[in-house]
């Protein structure tokens, strides 16, 4: 009798060792994951994680609009009708998140909330809660298997959302903090642009045309969002170049053509002060060298960091189609052709099998 009860003991604690390395593994799991991630691939995720991990049907991620009056669906996956999809407004939400507490439903039909909430079977609503208020929250149901959460579930969940509320408040918090920095950076372009009509949009189509040819690439949300300040920079050092020769109505000489030449090192000179932002200023002090070497610094290949090839091609192509004080743009086809021509020479082939995608869809 007595070894029973150690065995059933024994199993006992083993069940619960087994739910806190459970927990404790997709605390260690999301809280990597979403370190990096955009606020919509962290919504995404905790849906991904959700339904993995408790063993749902249905997932979806709901946010608190700014007043925290209403709930809009930020992610959601399951086989409810997609239209409908978590548009409630109804106690059983604002409860949860109003308690900061999970809420869990189970054999919905068997209960008064079988015409509140038709045609679900089982329902549990746990808070995204950020470090002073509710962010929003997370709702799954129709568990398989059986029609109850248990305890376990509820902590994985909570685990989730835990992670999830600081996640959410950090990517939101850098997302304000990035919009004003480009927000800045586009001010200072156009006063840049201001000094000559001719290159006038010019950042703002580069930008476009870098960042298609990097998601083409597959290149990380990081890389892209790096990727995005260097092409909006990435003439800054034309600040420092004669109104003359920009605004010159006929070909540059070869000293005038020096001079503008400059502007990838000035612009590097001029952003040196910002030391978290050195990929940035490499990719715009190289973004002139060529593959093969022929370029200002002679870096050949791989050697030239990955936003300045990116820049060189989306940065040649809007020249080649955009008018110039002593010639007219040229065509899409032959700006084309002429990209592919120097592919291997002045552009990296694999920059430009991406550009082809993109302007060739």
């Amino acid at each position: 009798m007595e070894t029973s009860n150690i065995q059933d003991d024994l199993s006992l604690t083993v069940q619960e060792l087994s739910g806190v390395y459970e927990e404790l593994s997709l605390l260690y799991r999301i809280s990597e994951i979403y370190s990096t991630l955009s606020i919509d691939e962290i919504c995404s995720r905790i849906v991904d994680e959700a339904i993995s991990t408790i063993g749902v049907r249905t997932a979806a991620v709901l946010f608190l609009d700014e007043q925290g009056e209403n709930l809009y669906t930020m992610a959601y996956k399951g086989e409810w009708d997609s239209n409908r999809k978590f548009a409630w407004d109804n106690g059983i939400l604002w409860n949860s998140i109003n308690s900061k507490k999970p809420s869990a439903f189970c054999r919905i039909k068997e209960t008064e909330h079988s015409d509140y909430i038709p045609g679900i079977s089982s329902l549990m609503v746990c808070p995204i809660l950020g470090k002073k208020k509710a962010v929003g929250a997370i709702v799954v149901a129709d568990k398989e298997f059986n029609e109850e959460f248990f305890s376990n579930d509820s902590k994985l969940i909570m685990a989730i959302s835990t992670q999830a509320g600081l996640a959410i408040e950090n990517a939101f918090l850098y997302s304000e903090l990035e919009a004003l920095l480009v927000g800045a950076i586009r001010c200072l372009v156009k006063a840049l642009e201001a000094n000559s009509h001719w290159t006038a949009g010019h950042t703002e189509r580069v930008t476009e045309y870098a960042l298609e040819i990097g998601k083409l690439m597959e290149l990380e949300t990081e890389v892209l969002d790096r990727l995005k300040i260097c092409s909006l920079l990435h003439d800054i050092g034309k600040i420092a170049t004669p109104k003359e020769i920009l605004n010159k109505g006929s070909k540059l000489n070869a000293n005038e053509l020096l001079e503008i030449n400059r502007h990838a090192i000035v612009g590097a000179e001029i952003l040196e002060e910002l030391k978290q932002f050195k990929d940035v200023i490499l990719g715009i002090k190289y973004h002139h060298e060529h593959w093969d070497g022929s370029g200002t610094f002679g870096l050949t290949s791989e050697e030239i960091p990955l936003m300045a090839r990116i820049l060189s091609v989306a940065d040649t192509y809007d020249a080649l189609t955009s008018d110039r004080p002593y010639r007219l743009k040229n065509s899409k086809e032959d700006a084309i052709k002429e990209i592919m021509r120097c592919s291997g020479s002045q552009f990296d082939p694999a920059v430009v099998e991406a550009f082809l995608k993109w302007v060739n869809p």
